[in-house]
């Protein structure tokens, strides 16, 4: 059966964002080794991945950045290769609030997350990737829908932000699976629910 994987970046103290969804705290994008190593990580785990989850925010920020990002003059190499990866991927988004979607093989989830993950999870196929936004990872987690967690920690308290964790209340119990340095300060956590 198919496996949900949370991959998500977050700070030391477990935010996924700042308090108006900045990303600043991210390593800078100019250590090409330390994003290459990123990466290199997350094309692993992409190998094994043939669809997208996305929550409404996330979706609409890819939206506008990786299709543009195939043209841009000033794109990486990674840049390239993950806007061909999105483009021809299939992305599934999940709002309540949005009425339609356009990027090419995307499509809409209004409401029964569970009940459509577990339709999903039947279907052939490779694995699932929540790759985007902390609320649709909240909602996932406190669902139990997810089989797989893949952390890219940095060496960042920001103090206040969006959390990753918030509104499991009765916790979730984990197993390490894998721990990897990726630089000296940046750490890859593998986990699976107990």
């Amino acid at each position: 059966m198919r496996k949900v994987i949370l991959s998500m970046m977050m700070t030391l103290d477990g935010f996924a964002a700042g308090p108006n969804g900045e990303m600043d705290w991210l390593p800078p994008f100019n250590d090409d080794a330390l994003w290459r190593d990123i990466h290199k990580q997350m094309w692993a785990n992409l190998n094994s991945v043939d669809t997208l989850l996305l929550g409404r925010v996330t979706y609409q920020i890819w939206e506008k950045y990786w299709p543009a990002a195939a043209s841009n003059p000033a794109s990486t190499k990674n840049d390239l290769k993950f806007s061909r990866y999105a483009e021809e991927t299939q992305k599934i988004v999940f709002s309540r609030t949005l009425e339609n979607v356009a990027w090419k093989n995307t499509r809409l989830v209004n409401d029964n997350i569970a009940e459509e993950l577990a339709k999903l999870k039947k279907q052939p196929g490779k694995n699932l990737a929540l790759v985007g936004g902390p609320r649709i990872a909240q909602t996932f987690m406190s669902l139990g829908l997810i089989d797989d967690y893949q952390f890219v920690v940095n060496p960042v308290i920001l103090g206040r932000g969006k959390p990753l964790f918030k509104g499991s209340e009765n916790g979730i119990k984990l197993k390490l699976v894998g721990a990897r340095t990726l630089k000296p300060e940046v750490v890859l956590l593998h986990y699976t629910p107990l």
